[in-house]
């Protein structure tokens, strides 16, 4: 009987009903670099893969390739994607065999499946490759990896029985305890708890039991940053060979056997992983850090999926913790090599480091989970099919991990409270996605180029984070992501009515602030050489924006997001459940900014063919912006002007803001503009601004929002929801005409929930937005844009930084 092996369920943990069925499949993502017959595709790219790892041989007699969910963004249908590209490899003989390679597939209907036929292969794990897809180009999308293929093979016999064994407590003594720790042994587990750390082991499995940080102090280690689940283990030694069974997986199957010692505040770990690898780990608890002595001896190379020294799995609820560091472009992505920075937001950060050259690190998000993990690697290599070689041989390794904090060099003058928020957020501010190379909403969402501008504003004044990193460098690889076609939530390519087109038509503001991130980029650190690499991307991107100045007017404009009343439409800027259309004044005062500084940029590199035209169309859009939003019964801005050429005004803080200090107002009626606004904001009564600004003064109604937002009242979210989010702009625009003690009194205020952390939590805890008397109104938990004031305050008080333990 021919079943589908992609659909076949793993056994479950014997736990009741926990809702897990794990399945013989799974996707995975790789760098790769371009093959015979992708001349135009990127240097480096991210692709998906589904895997099929059996316990047995099996027989595959045909693939089925049928249409698939695509890149999912939101405020956009869900489109059905297609593979064009394909490649399937085999494990045999301990190694990977190629045996179906095809290009240039035809696109077919929802409905019908291409089938390919084979010759009885015989083999118990399967990589389909998509090198390129209909929608998504060369960057396919995890949803088409695992919608898009049916493998038609011969029922496999059952799989392996489950086998999980404990370690034993060898020796317990505890009587010799550094000054300053207290210890206690409960629940299976040892746990240490000093004035900044709390962390317990498993003694009868390897992995952390908990893990609280607390770099200030403030009592609070007793919250568990780990992803705990019962039947499912996300921490301690991992080791998944190709081919076979895991012998020490997250659940079912932990064949490892050994013991476990406890002399004062060491923790040792004495292991045999099956008959493959010995382990000694020696774990010691100080008091501002850990320290892991590790000895890994195998006696052949294991290619394996996974083979982890020690993994941490996250609880993102709990926070989003990021790893911040230079990230490797080989094989599986999110390696990373050390130092690096474990960051947990509102709780303090963790430098990684060794003395080992062997030693790398793998960090990944997993967001249905609501986890994200941390993978120590020791000897492995890397390998083009996403798997690794764990080497032969032993390898020896120290690594510490220690509490450090920025060292922000800030004026003399600057308030304690902004001191405090400067220190606290730094980190929080770099949202970064090793996983997907590049900034991100938070580190288990979606990566938005949306924001590029934002993260630009930030990086280009935050500096040196380690030796071989800066901050600069994280902006780099997000722009790089972008240029090379990478899809991103408001950006990549969508399809309406069987035609496909570039995301940014319908979010206006994307390309706009991803130019506008690349000035900021080439003015701070640019080099010729990578301005030459990226020139055709550049240009083709140029002409793409330039593409959307549908009437000649110097403003872009969008044709598939009119604003206009009651269609319920999504956003053509940042603020993506509010109905901008059309013209949008935020998006063009964005670009205006975008344009004046590209110019002055390519100008210095010399690239005329690139610049040539962009001073003119800046003048050209300053020129009609004013005319065209400017609201006479208000006195200032509207934010839209919708495809009907009406206006819609709310009293939008932001949009305001970002036109006077991006030099789109001339000073008089500028300094008018922001003080009709603040009395406005007086009149209406904002609360104190701890939980950020409104992005607007008036209740939108339905007519101008889209669909999902329709019926909540004045504070819901983004409408006239109180967040941290863009607040930068309506605070530049103060400063810009010189009401300096407004803009200082609402940083102060804005100071003290970011120091707090009053403004941002774990995921899904909704504190990213307020209503007015102070109920979370949000959804994240945390947004990459809440940080954005953060270089309103550095532009300010800063002078340098460093970091410090």
């Amino acid at each position: 009987m021919l079943v589908d092996l992609l659909t076949l369920n793993e056994l479950e943990p014997p736990m009741g009903d926990l809702g897990v069925k794990p399945q013989f499949s799974f996707c995975r993502s790789f760098w790769t670099k371009p093959i015979d017959g992708e001349n135009d595709a990127p240097e480096n790219r991210i692709i998906h893969v589904r895997n099929l790892q059996m316990h047995d041989n099996v027989k595959i007699k045909k693939l089925g390739i049928r249409r698939g969910k695509g890149f999912h963004i939101c405020g956009s249908h869900q489109d059905l994607d297609w593979v064009e590209s394909l490649r399937l490899w085999i494990w045999q003989e301990n190694g990977w065999k190629c045996c179906f390679s095809k290009q240039d597939i035809a696109k077919t209907d929802e409905n019908t499946v291409q089938w390919f036929e084979f010759d009885d292969l015989l083999t118990n794990t399967v990589i389909l490759e998509i090198r390129k897809s209909g929608i998504d180009g060369y960057w396919p999308s995890w949803n088409l990896a695992m919608s898009a293929f049916i493998l038609q093979g011969e029922a496999p016999s059952p799989p392996a029985p489950r086998d999980e064994k404990n370690l034993v407590c060898s020796q317990i003594s505890m009587d010799d305890l550094p000054d300053g720790f207290k210890a206690q042994i409960f629940d299976g587990q040892v746990r240490y708890l000093t004035s900044q750390l709390e962390v317990g082991f498993y003694l009868n499995r390897t992995g952390f039991s908990h893990l609280g940080i607390d770099h200030d102090g403030e009592h609070r280690t007793n919250i568990n940053l780990l992803k705990i689940q019962p039947g499912l283990f996300f921490q301690g030694v991992q080791l998944n060979p190709v081919g076979q069974q895991p012998v020490a997986g997250i659940s079912l199957r932990y064949d490892v056997t050994g013991t476990t010692s406890v002399i004062n505040n060491h923790v040792l770990y004495e292991i045999n992983v099956g008959d493959k690898i010995q382990y000694k780990m020696d774990w010691q608890v100080l008091s501002d850090r850990l320290l892991l002595d590790v000895e890994r001896h195998a006696d052949a190379d294991i290619r394996c999926w996974t083979g982890s020294v020690w993994m941490i799995g996250f609880e993102s609820r709990a926070a989003s913790t990021q790893m911040i560091g230079k990230i490797t472009k080989d094989g599986q992505t999110g390696g990373l090599t050390v130092p690096s920075l474990m960051h947990v937001p509102n709780f303090g950060t963790l430098k990684i480091e060794s003395d080992s050259p062997d030693v790398f690190l793998r960090s990944d998000a997993l967001r249905p989970q609501d986890m994200s993990t941390l993978e120590i690697k020791l000897g492995e290599i890397p390998q083009p099919e996403g798997d690794y070689i764990l080497q032969k041989g032993t390898f020896k390794a120290r690594i510490e991990f220690s509490l450090v904090k920025p060292d922000i060099s800030l004026r003399k003058d600057t308030p304690a409270i902004v001191r405090r928020a400067v220190e606290k957020t730094t980190f929080t501010a770099l949202t970064y996605r090793p996983d997907t190379a590049t900034l991100s909403n938070n580190s288990i969402s979606l990566h938005c180029p949306i924001c590029m501008d934002m993260w630009s504003a930030n990086t280009t004044r935050i500096g040196k984070l380690l030796p071989d990193l800066t901050a600069n460098d994280l902006l780099k690889t997000s722009l790089e992501r972008w240029l090379d076609g990478g899809q991103g939530y408001t950006s990549g390519r969508l399809m309406q009515d069987g035609i496909v087109h570039a995301a940014e038509d319908e979010y206006l503001m994307t390309g706009a602030a991803c130019f506008l991130g690349l000035a900021d980029y080439l003015e701070s650190c640019g080099t010729e050489t990578w301005v030459d690499h990226y020139t055709q991307a550049i240009e083709k991107q140029l002409q793409l924006l330039k593409a959307r100045d549908i009437d000649n007017d110097g403003l872009i404009e969008s044709i598939y997001r009119t604003g206009t009343n009651g269609t319920g439409q999504w956003s053509t800027c940042w603020w993506d459940v509010i109905s901008f259309g059309w013209k949008d004044a935020f998006s063009n005062a964005v670009l205006y900014a975008a344009l004046v500084k590209l110019s002055a940029q390519l100008k210095r590199f010399g690239k005329d063919s690139l610049y040539a035209g962009l001073d003119d169309w800046a003048l050209k859009l300053n020129s009609n912006y004013f005319k065209t939003f400017y609201n006479p019964d208000t006195g200032w801005l509207a934010g839209w002007r919708c495809k009907d050429d009406k206006l819609h005004d709310h009293a939008f803080l932001f949009v305001n803001g970002a036109a006077v200090s991006y030099g789109l107002v001339e000073a008089k009626p500028a300094l008018e503009i922001m003080q009709r606004l603040w009395n406005e904001f007086e009149r209406v009564g904002v609360p104190d601004a701890q939980y950020g600004l409104p992005g607007n003064l008036w209740h939108i109604p339905d007519h101008d929002l889209a669909d999902i937002m329709q019926g909540y009242p004045l504070g819901f979210y983004q409408n006239g929801g109180r967040t941290t989010s863009q607040s930068r702009h309506f605070i530049n625009g103060l400063y810009t005409v010189g009401m300096d003690v407004q803009a200082d009194e609402l940083v102060k205020q804005i100071s003290k929930g970011l120091a707090e952390g009053l403004v941002f939590g774990g995921a899904k805890s909704g504190v990213d937005w307020r209503y007015w008397d102070d109920r979370p109104s949000g959804y994240e938990g945390l947004l990459t844009d809440q940080f954005g004031v953060l270089a309103t305050i550095l532009e300010r008080y800063k002078t340098e930084m460093e970091i410090k333990k």
